[in-house]
């Protein structure tokens, strides 16, 4: 086993005080910091100059301009690192900043993404390259991935995490996109070096350096969407996804460095240093992954070129893999919880298919006073029924509720559904209760899917 192989490391750092303990740490760290190429969109203000990084032990070997931006050259202990020197106010989000790192890419044998705020194990380089080079046993396009264990820059390393997790489905957004939480992994099995995984993290990818141009991120991706899509087209580009059983890094997850969302969110900035809004970035983030899955019909339907999907597997293989249906807004119960993947035939009959499924939807229920009564109703119940008349649910209105309902003459509230297919409410009725003594004849309900 060689490991004494490059890695290409690419940062985003938006305007990140933990930029600097990072880089220090990771090197500090590395078994082999000459062996490490480091690349930083650095996306920066006042807040942080070049003689911040000399304060702190970084050598500056020159300055050059490349491919239409500044770029700083710094070493430290054997290691280089690159700062593409940005102005916060030109920044066009997460996706955008990759991308820019990405493509000073020069052959590397080894990829390491990350964000700018974490802290690094002993040896994490060695740790990294043997593991993934174990994993060549199961996979020949391994990548190790996962949302690492936490902990806080004022005391690290005291009251960091010790364990690592995994990535399982959260919700699943009436428009298609779907969002994801850690769970903590458990103990591993005799033998078993890394945990099987359905998605990867955008903070932590550590693969073949072929990675970064074989899905190279996309630019449009503003923040949210990036993790999905990168999901997508890296398994049907061939990659198997694994989470390490013991933590490798460490992430700072409450992180107080401003975010470029609110930075944007800023008329000054968000309409005098980028063509486009927050809204527009986002917009065209969503666009993308719906295209990317399959939910733009027609005319609306884009070519996403190198940002599409890979041909050694299908959109239908990834959907069967990691127990997803995107456009039934659907998962089988088995991604709620920490499973290794079941990779199911894409020939199975599609009704069992559907029955197999967890159905998210979040349905908008209004309720009118369709009478003037002399008293008003003691308590109000909804109840939800699915195709074959069974009750699913009773939901008895609050009081603010039934304040606003003898205040205004109507109320509405939202009802967040996971539910098996034949559990998933058709019809949903109202009932009022006065002096213990039920009607239904003063209320109406009028209910709507909507978008979350």
């Amino acid at each position: 086993m060689n490991l004494e192989r490059t890695i290409f490391v690419q940062i985003p750092s938006y305007r990140d005080v933990q930029l600097l303990p990072t880089l220090k740490d990771m090197i500090g760290n590395a078994t082999s910091p000459f062996l490490l190429r480091i690349v930083v969109c650095w996306q920066h203000g006042a807040e942080q100059d070049l003689q911040t990084f000399e304060a702190n032990g970084f050598e500056l070997t020159h300055t050059a301009s490349e491919e239409g931006s500044t770029v700083h050259f710094l070493r430290m202990h054997g290691a280089n690192i690159e700062l593409i020197d940005m102005d916060y106010v030109h920044s066009e989000g997460c996706g955008w900043a990759r991308n820019l790192a990405q493509r000073r890419y020069r052959g590397e044998h080894y990829n390491l993404q990350i964000d700018s705020h974490h802290r690094f194990s002993g040896e994490w380089d060695v740790k990294m390259k043997s593991l993934l080079e174990l994993l060549r046993v199961r996979s020949p396009k391994p990548l190790l991935t996962g949302y690492p264990p936490s902990f806080e820059p004022d005391t690290y390393p005291s009251g960091r995490q010790e364990y690592t997790a995994a990535i399982i489905v959260d919700s699943f957004s009436p428009s298609g996109v779907v969002k994801f939480r850690s769970v903590r992994l458990p103990s591993p099995a005799h033998g078993e070096i890394a945990f099987k995984a359905k998605f990867v993290a955008g903070g932590f990818i550590f693969s073949d350096g072929s990675f970064t141009q074989e899905v190279m991120s996309d630019p449009d991706h503003f923040f949210c969407t990036e993790e999905i899509a990168t999901s997508i087209r890296a398994f049907t580009k061939g990659y198997e996804f694994y989470h390490p059983y013991v933590p490798l890094l460490w992430h700072l997850y409450d992180n107080h460095a401003p975010k470029v969302w609110d930075d944007q969110s800023e008329p000054p900035a968000a309409n005098s240093a980028t063509s486009m809004t927050l809204e527009d970035r986002s917009s065209a983030a969503l666009r993308k992954t719906l295209a990317l899955v399959g939910l733009l019909a027609g005319s609306d339907i884009e070519d996403l070129g190198i940002f599409g999907l890979g041909s050694q597997r299908t959109l239908l293989q990834y959907e069967r893999y990691a127990g997803i249906n995107f456009r039934l807004r659907a998962v089988r119960k088995e991604s709620l919880t920490v499973q290794e993947p079941i990779s199911l035939s894409e020939t199975i009959e599609e009704n069992e298919w559907k029955r197999s499924l967890v159905y998210f939807r979040a349905m908008r229920v209004h309720i009118f006073c369709t009478t003037r009564c002399p008293s008003f109703p003691a308590s109000v119940l909804v109840s939800s029924y699915s195709s074959d008349g069974a009750r699913q649910s009773t939901r008895e209105l609050s009081k603010p509720e039934m304040k606003a309902l003898s205040r205004e003459g109507q109320v509405e509230y939202v009802d967040t559904l996971r539910a098996p297919l034949d559990q998933l409410p058709v019809r949903y009725a109202v009932h009022v209760r006065s002096d213990d003594t039920p009607t239904d004849h003063q209320l109406s309900i009028f209910v709507e899917e909507v978008l979350l």
